[in-house]
């Protein structure tokens, strides 16, 4: 979310007004069954090229043209299809330790069904978010994922950035990102705005407002940038730190992980060593 928001400031990049359109994920089969994504976790709020192609039509001069869907990693159609009619396009990827990613994915499933977290059910290695054949501990296994899209398109065509990167000061990271989508590299977001604030809200209603498709698909387009900033402070306020993991969950957790990380480090050619 963060780097959708520091590309969206760049003036020579245009992003889809639309974050997540999840477009080239979204398919169904012949009895109307999705045929990648649970109804119950994705959304999908472009079906067709049409209104895909429409989220664009104010792209203008734009140096660099984007959108920014998390689930077309995990989805097996999606690397093929964005080749199919985008082959030129430059993929962009963030990776994040697979436990870290697995837990705070749990966390947001979470918020989205309003419900509490629970110390004591969630910080165990039986706990459904943790359990190594469920959805959130699977979506973490990168190298499989990631290959599709090797295989899809030129190595010279895809940055892969960990969320490491940000650690000494996001701004090294972000012009990379820049240079590569082949944009100003000299230009400074505002890196002051928090985005996507993780954690549990310490108010359901406040966080259900905040976070509600409907209502900000009718006020967002209305609202001038210094509104939608505060917005944004308000949220990450209601924000709550959650537990961190226990150490030796962890480590217990990170070893289901072992053999991915290291053929994903051999992929992506960068050391992955400090997440084992």
């Amino acid at each position: 979310t963060a780097l959708y928001w520091y590309l969206a400031e760049h003036p020579a990049v245009f992003m889809s007004p639309v974050k997540e359109t999840n477009y080239f994920a979204y398919g169904l089969d012949s009895a109307g069954r999705l045929l990648y994504g649970d109804p119950d976790v994705h959304r999908f709020p472009i079906k067709s090229l049409s209104e895909y192609e429409g989220l664009f039509v104010e792209a203008g001069h734009a140096g660099a043209v984007g959108e920014a869907s998390p689930i077309y990693l995990e989805c097996p159609q999606a690397a093929g299809r964005i080749r199919a009619l985008l082959p030129g396009a430059r993929i962009v990827c963030s990776l994040r330790h697979p436990v870290d990613r697995a837990y705070s994915d749990y966390l947001m499933y979470l918020r989205r069904r309003g419900r509490r977290f629970d110390p004591a059910r969630e910080l165990d290695a039986g706990a459904l978010w943790a359990r190594p054949d469920s959805r959130w501990m699977q979506v973490s296994r990168y190298h499989g994922q990631l290959a599709r899209y090797f295989e899809a398109f030129p190595r010279e065509q895809i940055h892969v950035l960990l969320i490491d990167d940000f650690r000494p000061g996001p701004l090294g990271a972000v012009q990379d990102v820049y240079r590569f989508v082949q944009v100003d590299p000299a230009f400074a977001p505002n890196f002051d705005t928090p985005h996507a604030p993780g954690g549990m809200p310490a108010s359901t209603l406040v966080e259900g407002l905040l976070t509600s498709g409907a209502l900000m698909s009718v006020v967002k387009p209305l609202m001038p940038l210094r509104a939608a900033n505060w917005l944004r402070r308000l949220r990450t306020r209601n924000m709550r730190k959650p537990p961190s993991l226990p150490g030796p969950l962890r480590k217990e957790l990170t070893a289901h992980f072992r053999d991915d990380i290291t053929k994903t480090s051999k992929l992506i050619g960068r050391s992955l060593d400090h997440w084992l």
